[in-house]
């Protein structure tokens, strides 16, 4: 037999070995692990694009497994953010049995200015569909260089309309900004009803221009732009324009 400080070397040297011989993210995160493979920056919207890569491996108990990816955002002056994308709120799930299961998310249009990681939550599931073990994990941060834009109403002008009697609602904007903001909606709202509302395609910083809503008379009105709060901002406390009639 060995002496026991040479049986504890050579224990100890196997265990080195096999924790060698595992993947590292194994080693640090377990059954689950995601990470950012690619993250792309561009000037056009188009070309900024992240891609996160999940994997899981199966658990003693476990038939099935499923996973998640949700998108959190942090903007300069901004709390991070969950990304609303309908996309990112499905599970996906592995077929039965299998030992391990993989998924890779590519989320595209990136706002500029923004650092993004995911954040995965991974469920197994036992022979009567139950969860018997959960987890979440959190990606590489892909960052996209840039200028965030700002949205504002800039007045509203009221002339009646040449039939039906309604008014066209003359609501200017701008963006006061530095950097390009992406799809947004602009809405009218008479007497604290929504009145009409149009999408507009974008706006370069700098830019400004009119749109012409339709709505009945009014004592008062409110104008809102980008309402669903669909671009990031420098300042999201400025988007209401508030009048009397």
């Amino acid at each position: 037999m060995f002496p026991r400080t040479m049986r504890t070397r050579t224990a100890c040297a196997l265990v080195f070995a096999l924790v060698l011989l595992l993947p590292a993210a194994a080693r640090a995160d377990g059954p689950a692990s995601v990470h950012l493979t690619r993250c792309k920056t561009g000037p056009d919207p188009s070309e900024r694009t992240a891609t996160y890569k999940a994997w899981m491996r199966a658990v003693p108990g476990s038939v099935r497994m499923a996973l998640r990816f949700r998108l959190v955002a942090h903007y300069p002056g901004h709390h991070p953010e969950v990304v609303a994308d309908s996309k990112l709120r499905v599970w996906h799930y592995s077929h039965h049995e299998v030992t391990r299961y993989g998924y890779r998310q590519t989320i595209k249009h990136l706002a500029a200015a923004g650092t993004y990681r995911t954040v995965v939550r991974f469920r197994w599931y036992d022979a009567n569909g139950q969860v018997i073990r959960r987890a979440k994990r959190v990606s590489g941060a892909c960052v996209q260089k840039g200028q965030l834009p700002n949205l504002v109403i800039t007045g509203v002008q009221i002339s009646r309309a040449p039939v039906g009697g309604n008014y066209v609602y003359g609501v200017s904007y701008a963006n006061i900004g530095r950097g390009e903001a992406g799809s947004f909606s602009v809405a009218l709202f008479v007497d604290g009803a929504l009145a009409d509302s149009r999408e507009i395609g974008g706006l370069g910083p700098g830019e400004g221009s009119t749109v012409y809503l339709n709505g009945p008379a009014c004592k008062r009105l409110r104008a809102v732009i980008d309402r669903e709060n669909a671009v990031p901002e420098t300042n999201e406390g400025d988007n209401s324009y508030r009048a009397r009639c």
